[in-house]
């Protein structure tokens, strides 16, 4: 029974620490923010800061891959239909409804957290689904990692540039042009005409 309240009290307290450093940043850039900032919000002390976390960055890595695992369930959605490699619009209108939130990620280090390490984890997405398309034993022109990381970046970039841009196209218009731009690539990649 103890361990489960430590379990949640731990929880809950990680959850305090993401929300405090996402409030942070909707104020001020992620490179200005220091962990007395996050504590002080947080309204928890130091030495429970890092009982949880190592650093500010390890803090906001942790913060990024919480939001990743729960976009991923989108990236498994049935995409068979309209030659789609990978189910984005729900990416994209995720963005869209935490757009103050995304827009601070732009700014300063904290894109560049969430480039590197959001686009590791969905390149390993967009390569599962793609290995799931091929026929089996065979081999692709393109080796899958190469191309799932040339996929995975061209999203990142583009979801870059809409936010940079006030998001002028509706998400589902954005998933249409990364698919328009993406497929090319992919079927080169795999030595087919379409998938």
């Amino acid at each position: 029974m103890r361990n489960q309240k430590e379990d949640r009290r731990s929880q809950r307290t990680r959850q305090v620490l993401h929300r405090s450093l996402f409030e942070l940043m909707s104020e001020k850039r992620y490179d200005s923010i220091t962990v007395q900032d996050i504590i002080d919000c947080a309204n928890v002390g130091r030495s429970t800061f890092y009982a949880h976390y190592q650093d500010k960055e390890d803090l906001a890595v942790s913060s990024l891959e919480h939001m990743l695992d729960r976009l991923s369930e989108d990236f498994g959605q049935d995409t068979s239909e309209g030659g789609r490699i990978v189910y984005t619009v729900g990416l994209f209108q995720h963005v869209q409804e935490q757009y103050q939130l995304f827009k601070a990620l732009v700014m300063g280090r904290g894109f560049d957290l969430f480039f590197e390490k959001g686009q590791a984890y969905m390149s390993k997405q967009v390569e599962v689904r793609i290995r799931s398309l091929l026929p089996k034993g065979q081999k692709p022109p393109v080796p899958l990692p190469i191309l799932a990381n040339h996929v995975a970046g061209a999203l990142v970039t583009l979801l870059k540039w809409w936010l940079d841009n006030k998001m002028p196209y509706p998400p589902e218009r954005m998933d249409e042009i990364f698919h328009q731009l993406i497929m090319p690539s992919i079927w080169s990649g795999l030595g087919t005409d379409s998938i």
